[in-house]
């Protein structure tokens, strides 16, 4: 592969070692390419110049518009080549930026396009050109027009081209031959498509250029899919520069607190200490990577802790290293992880005296749109963001994943948090509505406009959704002889209802989403290119559930709390054997499966602790079953678990969460209690006790709520049944 360089005032043509590029290139396998038409495209031109005006219908409406400011700003449309420059310092930034993230994109693109006779051009969001490279016969080519680093590409700068048209419309564009404003152009052809930060502010432009004899038919989809990388490692750099700021704050926080900090893992290993909790703790070969119980008594802690809220506040620490040492840890759950750690704060003062309880303060701020979608993971952390800062700005969004996966959720959200949250959000299944109705339903109808319709006008969809956001779901199911009906409220945002002659201006975003390969349907001719165009501005693909197992369990249990809320029944948690097999299961369905199948368990556990039998026989079939029978100890759990004598620990149970089973003689502790006693109180208590447990199946939540009691009282009338059986069966000294 070659460059073309800035060397002073002139360009030169260096040779660059190419590695190779791993995996197919981004983009998209459909067509684009010449327009055909050129002889009467160049006397369409020519009078245009002569004249100011144009008549031609056939010339996209961008390429007109620019084409009227070229002239109104005095372009000259004879120039040779371009003659506006920037200093290389100015583009330096974007040059290094570009050339850390985007070298793998480059040279996938550069893979496809080497025997096309095209080359890349990167530009930044004002016009500049900060990289051209391809062939070296095309970039002599290329020289001839100063088409490299530096040279300012804008409209006024070269007249119409498709990296201006690209920056300032924030859409792909296309522009071949005579579409050009300046004539030294017109042998050529480009395609661009923009790239926006992470934040929604334009980055630059992704182009590639070549002689219109070139072959440009795939050019328009590479663009595409390179820019869309390329957006895509532009939000990593990001969120690996803000991880890489927080930690650098956090250390010199920490490091000049007047306060000894340390941090300690889940396996209660110190893995951080600052300078005077080293000093506070004396420790002669220092403290980091020794044992926290070497200092404190957090064995202890550790118990207290289990089953506990991580958001639970910090609670003291015995300090069993030096003397005159207050402690205090404060446990939380590392963001993306389920492991939990601990931050231990030492203080050689007095240990302050808390302050009493206050009323929760009201917030300030109202809770994210975003939070509904649970997550713990990196990648959908990262989708999470992406569709944060796609909310921001106006462009047509274009929601792609599998069914199920809450491509709805994903659009309210970005709804919600857009500009347009006050105006209405109005949802459209296009898979859903009759044939002979889209037409109706989309676009309204006047009074008496066919059979069937009402005496009075109905507003469709399209002006239902005026001022706030239009979601049309299932776009691909919507038939293709349909589908030219979207293209003009798309692009002028008028409708004209059924029988009308009256256009209604309209003003909403619009999100679509498909669960097809929309690459395909345009393959196969089932899906219109303009319509394409017009909703994949951008493009947001959301994992499936199988891709982000660590949120499976999150998912389920909020499902389950809320569930058990709602009815009123108490949620006793989940099985380990039942966590195995959901953590194991492929989910087809995804998200709206899941939900499904854990709606289905809480109706059929009653409060009882979630086992596998409890969930739908389908996910015991096949892929389930066999997750399950992967645990050696899966089936002697559950039928433990089952057992009438089998009954929750009172420590894991003693917040109403978690299902930690331990073998307690119930039966056993009552026969004995009748034969040590005579029919006393206590006898006939621990009878009680033991036909409430055995009714219920060992479930000491409904065993407890039957005999009247609370759930910690039935715990210790148990200890207390165990106590006297084994005191009686103990031998007298």
């Amino acid at each position: 592969m070659y460059v073309l360089e800035r060397n002073g005032d002139v360009f030169q043509v260096r040779r660059e070692k190419l590695g190779q590029a791993p995996g197919r290139p981004p983009g998209y396998p459909l067509t684009g390419g010449d327009r055909g038409g050129r002889a009467q495209r160049l006397d369409v031109w020519k009078s245009f110049i002569d004249t100011g005006v144009l008549d031609d219908p056939t010339l996209p409406d961008g390429i007109a518009s620019s084409w009227r400011r070229c002239r109104d700003r005095g372009v000259d449309p004879l120039q040779a080549k371009c003659e506006i420059f920037a200093p290389i310092s100015h583009i330096e930034p974007q040059v290094e930026l570009y050339g850390e993230i985007a070298t793998d994109v480059e040279r996938q693109v550069y893979g496809q396009i080497k025997d096309r006779g095209l080359l890349i051009t990167v530009a930044e969001a004002s016009g500049k050109i900060i990289r051209t490279c391809g062939s070296k016969g095309v970039l002599s080519q290329a020289d001839r027009l100063h088409f490299g680093p530096g040279a300012v590409w804008s409209e006024e700068s070269v007249g119409t081209n498709a990296i201006c048209l690209a920056l300032d419309d924030g859409v792909p564009a296309q522009v071949m031959g005579e579409e050009h404003f300046c004539n030294s152009h017109q042998t050529w052809g480009c395609t661009a498509a923009p790239i926006f930060t992470p934040f929604g502010d334009l980055w630059g432009c992704f182009d590639l250029s070549g002689p219109t004899d070139a072959d440009h038919s795939q050019a328009l989809w590479l663009v595409i899919g390179a820019a869309r990388e390329i957006e895509r490692q532009l939000l990593r750099a990001s969120m690996t520069s803000m991880e890489n700021r927080s930690r650098e704050l956090l250390a010199t926080l920490f490091g000049a607190m007047p306060v000894g900090v340390l941090m300690v893992d889940d396996d209660g290993l110190v893995t951080y200490a600052n300078t005077l909790a080293e000093h506070m703790l004396k420790s002669p070969g220092g403290v980091r990577g020794t044992r926290a119980d070497a200092y404190f008594d957090y064995a202890g802690y550790a118990l207290q802790m289990e089953g506990a809220n991580a958001n639970a506040q910090s609670v003291p620490l015995r300090c069993t290293a030096a003397r005159g040492i207050h402690a205090e840890a404060i446990p939380f759950i590392a963001a993306r992880s389920d492991h939990r750690y601990a931050i231990i704060t030492l203080q050689t003062t007095a240990a302050p005296r808390r302050p009493a309880p206050q009323a929760p303060r009201t917030r300030t701020s109202p809770p994210s749109p975003f939070d509904a979608i649970l997550h713990r993971g990196r990648l959908m952390a990262d989708v999470v963001e992406q569709a944060r800062h796609m909310a921001k700005g106006p462009g047509a969004i274009l929601l792609l994943g599998e069914t199920g996966t809450g491509k709805e959720l994903f659009a309210r959200a970005i709804h919600e948090s857009s500009r347009r949250a006050d105006g209405p959000f109005v949802a459209v299944n296009c898979g859903a509505i009759p044939k002979d109705l889209i037409q109706s339903e989309l676009f309204g109808y006047e009074r008496g406009a066919f059979t069937g319709a009402t005496d009075k006008t109905r507003a469709g969809k399209f002006e239902l959704a005026d001022k706030g956001t239009l979601f049309l779901d299932e776009i691909s199911e919507m038939p293709m002889e349909m589908q030219v009906n979207l293209l003009r409220p798309l692009e002028e945002r008028t409708v004209t209802r059924v029988g009308g002659k009256r256009e209604i201006e309209v003003d909403f975003r619009l999100i679509t989403a498909t669960n097809r390969d929309l690459s395909q349907r345009l393959t196969e001719g089932r899906f219109r290119e303009d319509l394409y165009y017009r909703i994949n501005v951008l493009a947001l693909e959301i994992p499936p559930l199988r891709e982000r197992r660590e949120d499976v369990m999150l998912i389920a249990e909020d499902r389950c709390r809320r569930l058990c809320r709602e009815s009123g029944i108490p949620y006793c948690g989940i099985a380990p054997e039942t966590v195995r097999l959901l953590e194991g299961f492929d989910w087809p369905g995804n998200v709206r499966q899941l939900v499904h199948a854990m709606e289905y368990a809480v109706n059929m556990a009653q409060g009882a602790c979630i086992l596998p039998e409890h969930l739908p026989p389908q996910l015991l079939s096949g892929m389930g079953r066999a997750a399950l029978a992967a645990s050696p100890d899966a089936a002697e759990a559950g039928a433990e678990a089952r057992s009438g004598a089998d009954v929750p620990d009172a420590g894991a149970l003693a917040g109403g969460e978690g299902c930690n089973w331990r073998h307690v003689d119930v039966r056993g502790a009552a026969a004995r209690a009748t034969n040590a006693a005579n029919f006393d109180l206590e006898t006939m208590e621990a009878q009680t006790i033991c036909a409430a447990l055995n009714y219920h199946k060992g479930n000491i939540l409904q065993a407890a709520k039957a005999l009247g009691i609370g759930r910690n009282t039935l715990y210790a009338k148990l200890r207390k049944i165990e106590g006297r059986s084994a005191a009686s069966e103990r031998p007298a000294d």
